[in-house]
């Protein structure tokens, strides 16, 4: 088993979003639109028309916030008023025209440079709301095929020892987490793989080994040249790959991603014939990085056909889909752990509420 005990409210962080009737700390930025008076009162868009807010906290829910002073509930809307200890950013705060920028920077649709900071300056600026609702989802929701993996499943629900390999890019390394060992700020929230692991635990009392070798910055083709060498000492019986945000924002055609991510499995297959897999879509970038975004749209679907072609041994994780359906809801920012493409904790949430169903 994993070396650090489930956060007491696993459960709460792992009940989806498109479920149920309340929605826990779901993050915001209070962050001004271009334009807007920087003294009115801020309206924040929420997943769902909130009947009763529960609490607003900041990200490192250190501070709670009080009603009626510092936010408000107006039509199913968390307002913030002008004079709230809710402290906003202005537009002016987020698209920056000073070319002398600390650190590397990312060009704005519209011009000048996007806030950007790795770290944990995020979870010093987010907030995040819990509040009941009524009205149902109206978005994509993931669901698994009740015949993938039945070999894992099998083991998991036997109670018998799993091991779980994870592969990737940044975001399956838990860039930007709060329990990231390279952040660890409160309320240390697990990184989404381990997240997930915890959750499978705490289900099927199995003990499941955790290995991941995901590493930031990568691509797909660094990924082929890199797996047997990583995994050559284990034996995977599920193997998440997760590749593609900077395959996509490198502009490499989106079926050369795909060849590589069967080129991937079948490596792993040389080295446990009977792994089965998850492939993950990847969520997108922030819409204004002008010169990052790519083709990330175009990936999902080239994996759903890979997942078709090897039948009841790979099942997707259609992040992507899921991303997508949120971003009508909110904005980018409201989810982000980096500004350009790393999720904060609210999304990474997202990562494995969507494991979690594929592989229920």
């Amino acid at each position: 088993m994993m070396n650090h005990t489930a956060p007491k409210d696993l459960a709460q962080l792992i009940a989806p979003v498109w479920s149920g009737d309340t929605v826990y700390e779901e993050s915001f930025l209070p962050l001004a639109g271009k334009g807007a008076d920087k003294a009115a009162a801020l309206r924040i868009p929420l997943l769902y028309h909130a009947e009763e807010i529960l609490s607003v906290t900041d990200m490192r829910r250190e501070k709670t916030f009080e009603a009626g002073k510092d936010y408000l509930l107006e039509g199913g809307a968390l307002v913030i008023p002008a004079d709230s200890a809710i402290a906003r950013l202005g537009w002016d705060d987020y698209q920056l025209f000073d070319e002398s920028l600390p650190q590397p920077h990312f060009l704005c649709e519209g011009g000048g440079f996007l806030l950007f900071r790795e770290g944990s300056f995020f979870h010093g600026q987010e907030y995040c709301v819990t509040y009941r609702h009524k009205d149902a989802w109206d978005g994509f929701i993931p669901k698994g095929d009740a015949g993938k993996l039945p070999r894992v499943k099998k083991l998991l629900a036997d109670g018998k020892p799993v091991s779980f390999c994870w592969f990737g890019d940044s975001i399956t390394t838990g860039a930007n987490s709060s329990g990231n060992p390279g952040i660890h700020v409160p309320p240390y929230t697990p990184m989404f793989p381990q997240m997930t692991v915890l959750a499978l635990e705490a289900k099927y009392g199995s003990e499941i080994r955790y290995v991941n070798h995901a590493v930031g910055g990568t691509v797909s083709g660094w990924g082929c040249e890199q797996l047997p060498k990583d995994f050559a000492g284990e034996r995977p019986d599920v193997m998440f790959i997760g590749f593609g945000m900077n395959d996509a924002s490198g502009k490499i055609d989106a079926k050369v991603v795909a060849a590589n991510i069967r080129t991937m499995m079948e490596q792993t297959l040389a080295i446990n014939p009977d792994c089965e897999f998850l492939i993950c879509s990847t969520t997108l970038p922030n819409p204004l990085a002008s010169t990052f975004v790519g083709n990330h749209e175009e990936h999902e679907p080239l994996f759903a056909e890979i997942c078709r072609d090897y039948g009841a041994r790979a099942q997707l994780v259609p992040v992507t889909s899921m991303h997508k359906a949120l971003l009508a809801k909110k904005h980018f920012y409201d989810m982000t752990g980096n500004n350009i493409n790393h999720p904060n904790d609210f999304l990474a949430r997202i990562y494995t509420q969507v494991i979690l169903s594929v592989l229920a």
